[in-house]
């Protein structure tokens, strides 16, 4: 059954429309128009997604819409057409009642492997335009500065271009289920990108980091030098580096 959110997450759908609304500034390259979606994925069933069709830049608590986790993870693995699937997103839902984002599926993917938080979903120019390149991968695997492993974590996911909604969804699904698939980052061929974090401000600066990242690549060339993979690690077991990322309420995978 799809409804509207309840009084109970009040705080939290507000400070996630206030952080889509400040992703949305221009000045980020992260969306235009109604490109884009947000999730708050509370203890529990419960998933809050963006309402099909809504801009980031004017989001507000109303435009969000509550939907049951296991019910999409069912419809990912039953649906076998975007119709079924359709009937699945709309399932119990009164008429003129809002239909939740496509990807609503994608956000329950990410939701069953990393538990509570939001998830931010953009379409960042700088990274569309690296990925383009056919430096996608350069992208998911190195890392830059010390402060991109703290909020990346060691990798990123990078998915070859699939049909949004439902068959990237399945995608998704099948690499969570094999175990290939643990980050707070997912990059989206042709598509955008994903950032989970367990606030909705710490998604948004996860996603700047990844943004910040790929305009230093694109800077660079494709002959930059990313950090040794030994110091890579390094950082990433560093005690005072998982205390910082504990602040900044990153969960870094």
């Amino acid at each position: 059954m799809v409804n509207r959110p309840t009084v109970a997450d009040a705080e939290e759908l507000r400070l996630a429309a206030e952080t889509a609304r400040a992703a949305a500034a221009p000045g980020n390259e992260l969306v235009v128009a109604a490109e884009g979606n947000i999730s708050v994925l509370t203890p529990g069933d419960r998933l809050h997604v963006t309402a099909s069709g809504t801009r980031l830049g004017r989001l507000q608590p109303s435009d969000f819409v509550e939907m049951s986790r296991s019910r999409l993870l069912a419809g990912i693995e039953e649906c076998t057409s975007d119709a079924a699937w359709k009937d699945v997103l709309t399932g119990g839902t009164d008429a003129g009642t809002a239909r939740p984002s496509v990807e609503a599926g994608l956000h329950a993917v990410l939701g069953e492997q990393l538990g509570a938080g939001v998830i931010l979903h953009t379409h960042p120019t700088p990274v569309l335009a690296l990925m383009a390149a056919g430096r996608g991968e350069e992208l998911a695997r190195e890392r830059m500065i010390p402060d991109h492993v703290v909020m990346c974590g060691t990798r990123s996911v990078l998915l070859d271009y699939v049909d949004p909604g439902l068959e990237l969804a399945k995608q998704a699904l099948r690499l969570v289920r094999e175990g290939e698939a643990r980050s707070n980052v997912w990059l989206l061929a042709g598509h955008g990108m994903v950032a989970h974090a367990l606030t909705a401000e710490a998604a948004l600066d996860v996603t700047l980091m990844v943004v910040k990242m790929a305009r230093l690549l694109l800077a660079a060339g494709p002959d930059a030098a990313a950090l040794p993979s030994s110091e890579v690690r390094r950082i990433a077991s560093r005690e005072d580096e998982r205390y910082r990322r504990a602040l900044l309420r990153v969960d870094a995978g």
